[in-house]
């Protein structure tokens, strides 16, 4: 039996205002990391930015989070045995149920396969998600909570067994395009697979870019793909916050990159940078993916690691910052990104100085845009003396991005 309530929203028929009747909705949410590291680090992914929204959304009765397999060899090696946040309601086999809210939980399914993980890698997420298992403790977890599911939104290209096998009204956020990564070359079938299948069992399709919605409609026909770009939420990077030890440390101008060192980060821009900049500090702040881009940037004087932080801790490092940089291939590696750090980098009031990829080229009204080295550090010095009091509208913000993606889903759970 379904827990959502009906509400009344006003329609312009004829002229005349009338009140339609709609109803609230139990969502489905199934994000593409896992919940435990979103817990640990903060909310700094798109999925989770979403997430955090939906859970104070209005118009959502119950959200699930269905958290992806997980095996308990990951749980070791990635030193994630800490358990989820919640009281634990329910369990079932493999599963467990925690609560977060009143309305908000979480589905939890820890894998007994030990094999599995290290043999099919990427594989074992497409198959653990398919598997019969992982689906009916699902179903048990619902049974317990008394509801059914109006809608599910899948931002995890893995579930596309485990959504088509609810067979319920869906949205895919097809957020970058993995086909493009180019640690993903060899599971290029397994992702054409996935794209093709979610193609066919989704309502709706969103993503963060333009060259997304190009690429997608031309492979793979979606019935719908819309663009819904990254955002911030602007207040969280407005506010006032003390400086790190660690930034006091370091003399200024601090020329800034807070985010993540992936095959995006070029280390040759960045080297160049460095070099030419001598009386400049450059700071990073961001987890390491890619080891052997990192291995590549210089280690010169100038430049300070200073480590990954939570999201909590990461807004004081860039709000200190006195120009953010976003130094990233604009070559056959840019997989179609929007990229959130130039958001969070305008929000906190900073002059921004990039290169044309990954969504900048779409921002050129607000940051500095650089097609070769020496534009690059001739804006950067820009950056530094202009004053440019940007005040970014509501739309690029998590919120309203949200509450896009809540109305495609209420359109699809009202038929």
């Amino acid at each position: 039996m379904s827990s959502s309530r009906e509400t009344f929203e006003p329609v312009r028929k004829f002229g005349i205002v009338i009140l339609k009747k709609t109803k609230n909705m139990n969502i489905a949410c199934i994000p593409y990391h896992d919940w435990r590291k979103i817990e640990s680090e903060g909310s700094r992914t798109r999925d989770s930015h979403i997430i955090s929204h939906l859970r104070k959304n209005s118009d959502v009765d119950n959200l699930i989070i269905v958290n992806r397999p997980i095996s308990y060899l990951e749980l070791w090696l990635l030193k994630r045995r800490q358990k989820i946040q919640g009281q634990k309601v329910f369990s079932w086999g493999r599963a467990t149920l925690y609560r977060l809210s009143s309305k908000v939980y979480v589905f939890d399914y820890v894998s007994k396969d030990i094999i599995g993980p290290v043999a099919k890698r990427k594989n074992w997420f497409f198959d653990e998600f398919g598997k019969t298992d992982f689906l009916e403790c699902f179903k048990s977890c619902l049974k317990y909570l008394q509801i059914e599911i109006d809608a599910i939104l899948t931002q995890n290209i893995f579930s596309r067994s485990f959504v088509k096998n609810l067979e319920l009204p869906t949205v895919f956020d097809a957020w970058d395009n993995f086909l493009l990564f180019p640690e993903n070359k060899k599971y290029e079938t397994a992702f054409y697979n996935a794209y093709s299948d979610l193609a066919n069992t989704a309502d709706v399709w969103i993503t963060n870019a333009i060259k997304n919605v190009i690429y997608y409609k031309e492979n793979y026909q979606p019935k719908q793909c819309l663009l819904i770009k990254n955002g911030v939420d602007i207040e969280r990077f407005r506010r006032s916050y003390k400086k790190p030890q660690e930034i006091e440390e370091i003399s200024s101008p601090i020329i800034g990159f807070g985010g993540k060192i992936t095959h995006l980060f070029d280390y040759k821009l960045f080297n160049y940078l460095v070099s030419a900049n001598p009386l400049k500090s450059f700071v990073i702040v961001g987890q390491i993916l890619d080891q052997s881009v990192f291995k590549n940037i210089s280690k010169a004087k100038n430049l300070f690691y200073l480590g990954d932080k939570k999201y909590d801790e990461y807004c004081s490092y860039v709000t200190n910052f006195d120009v953010g940089i976003i130094p990233y291939v604009s070559n056959n590696l840019e997989h179609g990104a929007d990229t959130i750090k130039m958001y969070e980098y305008l929000a906190s009031g900073l002059n921004v100085v990039g290169t044309p990829g990954a969504g900048m080229s779409d921002m050129s009204d607000y940051i500095y845009i650089s097609s070769t080295p020496g534009e690059f550090s001739d804006n950067i010095d820009r950056a530094l003396v202009e004053t440019n009091k940007i005040t970014l509208p509501h739309f690029h913000t998590w919120d309203y991005k949200t509450k896009q993606i809540t109305e495609i889903l209420k359109q699809l759970s009202n038929g």
